[in-house]
């Protein structure tokens, strides 16, 4: 119990810090796994884009759960939460479908030219 209080403590007094390493380090990394499935890289290449992206997106979602643990209703929290929700869910498409990601990818860059 003791190591958890310390964790959670951590969490909130180094948060500015926390959120501002992992939020471009999950959105880069969502991004990376999209980009190589676009372009049909190899699937250790898209495997290893998939861990890094979904710890990323396990951290701040574990990092969001501190502060609503202790009731700190606000909108950033919330904000952070859909947006690691979001990455992590893309991550798992990825990973378990990539051929209708990439399929659905195509389609939308052919729309937009």
């Amino acid at each position: 119990m003791l190591i958890l209080n310390t964790l959670l403590h951590f969490s909130r007094c180094h948060c500015v810090g926390i959120c501002a390493s992992l939020v471009p380090i999950n959105l880069l990394a969502t991004a990376l796994t999209v980009f190589k499935v676009s372009r049909d890289h190899s699937s250790g290449s898209i495997k290893v884009s998939i861990g890094l992206a979904s710890l990323a997106a396990g951290l701040l979602v574990l990092h969001d759960l501190s502060w609503l643990i202790l009731g700190v209703v606000m909108a950033p929290t919330y904000i952070l939460f859909t947006l690691a929700l979001v990455c992590l869910g893309c991550n798992i498409w990825a990973g378990w479908h990539p051929q209708s990601m990439r399929r659905m990818l195509l389609v939308v860059i052919d729309g937009c030219s």
